[in-house]
C-alpha cells in the first residue's frame, strides 16, 4: 500500500516550526528589552484647578528647554536634555561612558472637579564609539524621572497652598 503524504522528517519539521511560532507569540522578542512601566508612578490627581496646576508644571520645568508650551490644551514638551549614563559604561579598560538623553511629555487636564497630570519620558541611549555611536536607541524609561517632575510640582503646589 503506497500512501501519499509526509514522512515523519515533514511531521517534525512542522511540529517544530509551530513551538517556535507559539513559543514567539506568548514570551515576546528578547532584543526588544520591554519592562512594564508603573503608571501609576508617572501620573496623579491634584485637588488644585487646572490653571494653578498648569502653572506649577511651568514653574517646575524652569531650567529645562521648553520646545512646545500650550496652556489651551495643558501640553508642555520639553528638548532633549543630554547627559550621561550612570548604569551603563564599556568597562574598566575602556572607561567609556553612554550617553544618555530624554524629554519629557506632559499634559495637564481637569477630570471629575481634579486635575490630572501625566508625565511620560523619552528615553534613549547611545554608546561611546563604534558604529552605533552615531544613532540614539530608545529605551523604556524606569519612571524615575517621571516621579521626579511630580514630586517637584506636589512641592509647588504645596507652597501654593499654604
Amino acid at each position: 500500500m503506497n500512501r501519499k503524504g509526509l514522512s515523519n522528517t515533514g511531521y517534525i519539521v512542522i511540529i517544530s516550526l509551530l513551538f517556535v511560532l507559539f513559543t514567539a507569540m506568548f514570551t515576546g522578542c528578547a532584543t526588544q528589552g520591554f519592562k512594564p512601566r508603573n503608571m501609576a508612578g508617572v501620573s496623579r490627581y491634584f485637588d488644585a484647578d487646572k490653571d494653578t496646576v498648569w502653572n506649577a508644571v511651568i514653574q517646575s520645568a524652569e531650567g529645562i528647554p521648553i520646545e512646545m508650551k500650550d496652556g489651551e490644551k495643558g501640553v508642555l514638551r520639553t528638548r532633549w536634555i543630554k547627559g550621561w549614563s550612570a548604569d551603563k559604561t564599556t568597562g574598566l579598560l575602556l572607561e567609556g561612558h553612554w550617553q544618555e538623553r530624554y524629554r519629557l511629555l506632559i499634559k495637564v487636564n481637569d477630570e471629575q472637579g481634579k486635575t490630572y497630570v501625566s508625565v511620560n519620558a523619552q528615553v534613549e541611549t547611545k554608546p561611546p564609539g563604534g558604529s552605533q555611536a552615531y544613532r540614539w536607541n530608545r529605551i523604556p524609561s524606569d519612571g524615575a524621572i517621571e516621579q521626579e517632575f511630580l514630586q517637584k510640582v506636589e512641592n509647588m503646589l504645596g507652597e501654593k497652598l499654604r
